[in-house]
C-alpha cells in the first residue's frame, strides 16, 4: 500500500493519480467560476478588505482568477497604462486618471507592475487591491487631486502583496 502511495505521488501527471484526483475534486465547479467572473467587483472589495480566500467557494475561485499569471498580466498592463496616461493629451469625455495623483506616484505605479510581472508567490489581497484601484472610477486613482491617497493605496498595496 504505502508502494502504491509513492508511485501515485511520484507518477502525478499520469491521469488518475491520487495528486490528480485531489486537485479535481478541491477545483471550483464551472458555475462557481462563472459566479466569481461576474462578482468580480464585490468579491475583489471582499479580499482587498481582508477577507480570507478561503471564507467561501465563490471568494477562493476569485482569489484563484486573480493569481493567474494572466490576471496578473492585465492588472500589470493596466498599471503601465495608467502611468503612460498623464502624458496623453485629454480629448473630450475621456476619462483618465488624475494627472498629479498619477505623476506624484509614477515610479510606484512602475515597480507594483514589475512586480505582478515577477514569477514569484504574492499574496492576493494585494493584488486585489491593485485590481479594484485600476477599476473603481471613485477611487484615489481618479480622484486624488494631489495623489495622497493614491499613494497611501499603493504603499497598502504593496505590503498586502508582500503578506
Amino acid at each position: 500500500m504505502l508502494d502504491d502511495m509513492r508511485l501515485g505521488v511520484a507518477t502525478d501527471s499520469v491521469s488518475g493519480s491520487p495528486l490528480e484526483r485531489a486537485r479535481a475534486l478541491l477545483a471550483p465547479r464551472l458555475a462557481i467560476r462563472v459566479l466569481a467572473r461576474l462578482r468580480a467587483a464585490t468579491l475583489d472589495r471582499a479580499l482587498s478588505e481582508g477577507v480570507s480566500p478561503d471564507a467561501s467557494p465563490l471568494i477562493a475561485a476569485r482569489a484563484a482568477q486573480l493569481n493567474r499569471p494572466s490576471s496578473r498580466t492585465r492588472i500589470a498592463i493596466g498599471l503601465e497604462r495608467v502611468a503612460l496616461s498623464c502624458e496623453r493629451s485629454r480629448g473630450v469625455g475621456s476619462i483618465l486618471p488624475a494627472r498629479a495623483a498619477v505623476l506624484a506616484n509614477r515610479s510606484q505605479i512602475i515597480e507594483l507592475a514589475r512586480t505582478l510581472r515577477d514569477d514569484c508567490g504574492l499574496y492576493v489581497r494585494g493584488i486585489a487591491m491593485l485590481e479594484a484601484t485600476l477599476t473603481d472610477g471613485t477611487g484615489p486613482l481618479y480622484t486624488d487631486r494631489h495623489g495622497e491617497a493614491l499613494g497611501r493605496r499603493l504603499k497598502l498595496a504593496r505590503i498586502h502583496l508582500a503578506g
